[in-house]
C-alpha cells in the first residue's frame, strides 16, 4: 500500500512589491524614456527648483521693479557705483535708443548719446567710469552725469618717401604711417618706394607725413610707422606727437602686429566688452576675429601699442567670427569663443627697438565646442558655464596638470529639448548665475532652463508669461541683492522673488511627473495596492494624479486628489475626492502655508504593468514641497498581460 503525505502545505504569502520617490536630487532628465529613469530623477518638472536633499517645489516669481523709456524692449543692463559719493546706479536701454537710470519705478534718460533702435549693448566699470559698447556706436563712457563719447581723429596726410643712400635693388617696400590717440589707432596712409634692395640694412629711407586736422592738438599722441613688402606692412616704430618724419635705415620689423584695419580712434566699435585685471578687453564689431586689449589703469579706454595696449587675430579668415570673451576665474587666461571652437589668450611683452609691446599669443582649447553669444557666458565659482549650439557646457581650470583648461558637457539629460532650437534661440539666449543655479534664457520660447549646480542636475523648465532678453545680479544702494531681469516682450524691468508665487499677479503652474515605474518587473500586471504621499508646505492647494497604464496598454488616471492648505494652522483637511464626496477636516476659509508634513494615502486596488505619479499646482498663488511617494502592490502570476499581446 502506498504511503501519501496528506500535510497541508503551510500558506507562503506573496510578497509585495514596493516603489518609493525618495528625492528627485537627479533632476529632470528628458534623455531617457520615462520608464527607464532612476528614482530620483522627473519626467516633467515644470516650473519647480529642489531644495533640501533634492525636494521639488515651485520657483520663484517674478516682480516688476521699473520701467525703461516709453516704447521698446529691453536691450542691455550696465552698472555705474562711486563708493565715493554713495552712488550706485542701475542702467538699462530699450529700443527707445536711450540710456537710463532707474527712479523710483520709472527711469531717468541719461544724455550724451543715443543708439539706433534693436541696438544691444554691453557695460563694463573700471577706474571710476562705465564703459559702453556696442556694434553701431564707438565706445562711450559714464561717470554719473552725462554720456560722453570719444573725439575721433584722422589718419596722417601727404606721405613721401626718400631713399638717401643711393643704394638700388629689385624690390618695392611699402610704408603705413597711423595717427595715435587716447583711445585707439587711425586707418593708415600708404606709401611706397621701389628700386630698393631687399637688405634695407645698406639703405637710408626718409618718411615724412603731416598731421592731420584737429579740433585740439592735444587729441594726437603721436604716430606709428608700420614697414613690409605690399599688403603686409607690420609695425616698425613709434614717435611722438610733435614729430613727422621718421628715417629708416633698416631696423627689423615686427613679425605678428600689422596695421590696423579700422579707426578706433573714436572708441572702439564691439559687441562684447569685460574685464582683465586693470585693463579692458573687447572684439573690434569691424574686424570680428580681432582680439582687443587695452593699456593697464589709468589707460584702461586706450588700446594702441603706445598706451600699453594691443590686439591679435584668433584664427582669422577661418569663417567664423568671435561670439564671446571671458576671463577664466583662477588664471591669468583670456578664453575667446567662437561658434565651434574656443581659444586661451596669454598676454606676455616683447621689446622693438626701444619699445615694450604687448604680445597676445593663444591656442586651441576646442576645435567643436564653443558659445554662441556674449550673454550665455557665466563665472561659475571657478569655472565658466557657457552655452553654445552643442548644448551647455563648463570651461576650468586644472593649475595642476601643465595649466590646462578642460571643457565638459552638462547638458545631455536635456539634448532632446535642446535639439527643438532654432537659429533666434541660440542668438538671443541669455543666463544668469545665481544662488548656486545656471538660469539659462530663451526669450522667443518665454522659457528658461535651470541647471542646479548644488545637485549636478537639471531642477526643470521654468515657462514664463513673457520672455527675459537681459539678466543681472545687482545689489542695490541697500545692500540687497536683486536679480534682475529684462523683458523680452516690453520695456518693464522685473525681479526674481524668492517669496512671489506668480509671476507679477500671473498663475504659476507647477507640474512634477516622476518616471514610469514598472515594480521591478515589466512583464507582469501588477495589482496596485495603496498609496501615500508626503508634503510639506502647502500654499494654496496641490492636486495629485496616480497615472496607470492598464492591462490592455491604456493610460488613464486612476486616482486625483487634491491637498488644500487650511484656514487653522497646522491643520488641514483630507482633501477633495479621496473620501468620496465628503470633505473630512476643516477645508474652508483662506488658504494658508502649512508648514509640516501633510500624510496622504489611500487604496487603489487596480490593475496596472506601469505607474506615475504627477502633482500639480494650477490655482493662484499654491506652492507645495514633494517629500516622498510610495506605492505598494503584488505581482500576478506570468502570462497575467493581456491576450492581445499574446502571439
Amino acid at each position: 500500500m502506498p504511503i501519501l503525505n496528506t500535510r497541508v502545505p503551510a500558506y507562503k504569502k506573496r510578497a509585495d512589491l514596493e516603489v518609493e520617490w525618495k528625492d528627485f536630487r537627479g533632476g529632470l532628465n528628458l534623455l531617457l524614456r520615462p520608464t527607464e529613469l532612476k528614482q530620483n530623477e522627473m519626467a516633467q518638472a515644470d516650473n519647480v527648483l529642489l531644495k533640501g536633499s533634492g525636494v521639488p517645489t515651485g520657483r520663484w516669481g517674478t516682480a516688476r521693479y521699473f520701467t525703461v523709456n516709453a516704447t521698446g524692449t529691453i536691450r542691455g543692463f550696465g552698472t555705474y557705483k562711486n563708493t565715493m559719493t554713495g552712488t550706485n546706479e542701475l542702467l538699462a536701454l530699450s529700443d527707445q535708443g536711450y540710456l537710463v537710470k532707474k527712479n523710483g519705478t520709472g527711469s531717468t534718460s541719461i544724455t550724451g548719446q543715443s543708439w539706433p533702435s534693436g541696438t544691444q549693448i554691453r557695460a563694463e566699470q573700471l577706474g571710476g567710469n562705465t564703459y559702453i559698447v556696442s556694434s553701431t556706436k564707438p565706445l562711450t563712457k559714464y561717470a554719473g552725469a552725462t554720456l560722453v563719447p570719444f573725439t575721433p581723429i584722422d589718419a596722417p596726410t601727404n606721405l613721401s618717401a626718400t631713399n638717401y643712400s643711393g643704394a638700388s635693388g629689385a624690390y618695392t617696400w611699402s610704408w603705413k604711417i597711423t595717427t595715435l590717440s587716447d583711445t585707439g589707432e587711425t586707418t593708415a596712409t600708404n606709401i611706397t618706394l621701389g628700386s630698393l634692395p631687399q637688405d634695407l640694412t645698406r639703405t637710408r629711407v626718409d618718411i615724412r607725413w603731416s598731421a592731420p586736422s584737429v579740433s585740439s592738438s592735444s587729441l594726437i599722441k603721436g604716430y606709428s610707422i608700420y614697414r613690409g613688402l605690399s599688403g603686409d606692412e607690420t609695425f616698425l616704430a613709434g614717435v611722438g606727437a610733435g614729430i613727422t618724419t621718421y628715417v629708416d635705415i633698416g631696423d627689423p620689423a615686427s613679425d605678428i602686429i600689422l596695421s590696423p584695419n579700422s579707426n578706433t580712434t573714436a572708441g572702439i566699435n564691439s559687441k562684447f566688452i569685460a574685464k582683465y585685471n586693470d585693463r579692458l578687453i573687447a572684439v573690434d564689431a569691424n574686424d570680428p576675429t580681432k582680439l582687443i586689449v587695452s593699456g593697464r589703469y589709468p589707460n584702461q579706454a586706450k588700446f594702441s601699442w603706445a598706451d600699453g595696449g594691443g590686439y591679435t587675430y584668433i584664427d582669422p579668415d577661418s569663417g567664423e567670427d568671435i561670439t564671446g570673451i571671458q576671463v577664466q576665474p583662477n588664471s591669468d587666461k583670456i578664453v575667446v569663443y567662437k561658434n565651434y571652437s574656443q581659444y586661451q589668450v596669454n598676454l606676455s611683452t616683447i621689446n622693438i627697438g626701444n619699445y615694450v609691446i604687448l604680445d597676445l599669443t593663444y591656442q586651441s582649447i576646442s576645435t567643436s565646442v564653443g558659445a554662441c553669444n556674449q550673454d550665455v557666458i557665466q563665472t561659475v565659482e571657478n569655472d565658466t558655464f557657457f552655452f553654445g549650439r552643442k548644448g551647455i557646457y563648463v570651461t576650468g581650470y586644472e593649475p595642476n596638470f601643465l595649466g590646462i583648461i578642460r571643457t565638459n558637457e552638462i547638458s545631455a539629460r536635456i539634448r532632446p529639448y535642446l535639439d527643438l532650437l532654432n537659429d533666434t534661440d541660440y542668438l538671443t539666449a541669455n543666463a544668469l548665475y545665481v544662488n548656486n543655479k545656471y538660469i539659462l534664457s530663451f526669450p522667443a520660447r518665454k522659457e528658461l532652463v535651470v541647471y542646479d549646480r548644488e545637485r549636478g542636475s537639471f531642477s526643470g523648465i521654468w515657462k514664463m508669461p513673457f520672455g527675459i532678453s537681459k539678466m543681472l545680479n545687482y545689489v542695490d544702494s541697500t545692500g540687497t541683492e536683486r536679480w534682475v531681469i529684462g523683458s523680452y516682450d516690453s520695456n518693464q524691468v522685473y525681479t526674481f522673488e524668492t517669496s512671489l508665487n506668480s509671476d507679477d499677479g500671473t498663475l504659476i503652474t507647477k507640474v512634477v511627473r516622476t518616471g514610469k515605474s514598472d515594480f521591478g518587473s515589466w512583464s507582469n500586471i501588477k495589482i496596485l495596492k495603496y498609496f501615500y504621499v508626503m508634503l510639506r508646505a502647502i500654499t494654496g492647494s496641490a492636486t495629485v494624479n496616480i497615472i496607470i497604464e492598464d492591462r490592455d496598454g491604456t493610460t488613464t488616471t486612476t486616482k486625483s486628489f487634491t491637498v488644500t492648505g487650511s484656514a487653522v494652522s497646522g491643520q488641514s483637511g483630507w482633501g477633495a475626492n479621496l473620501w468620496g464626496s465628503i470633505g473630512w477636516g476643516n477645508t474652508v476659509g483662506a488658504p494658508v502655508v502649512a508648514g509640516d508634513e501633510l500624510l496622504r494615502y489611500g487604496t487603489l486596488f487596480k490593475q496596472a504593468r506601469l505607474v506615475q505619479v504627477e502633482v500639480i499646482t494650477n490655482t493662484a498663488s499654491s506652492n507645495f514641497e514633494l517629500l516622498n511617494i510610495r506605492l505598494t502592490g503584488t505581482k500576478q502570476g506570468e502570462a497575467s498581460l493581456s491576450s492581445s499581446s499574446r502571439v
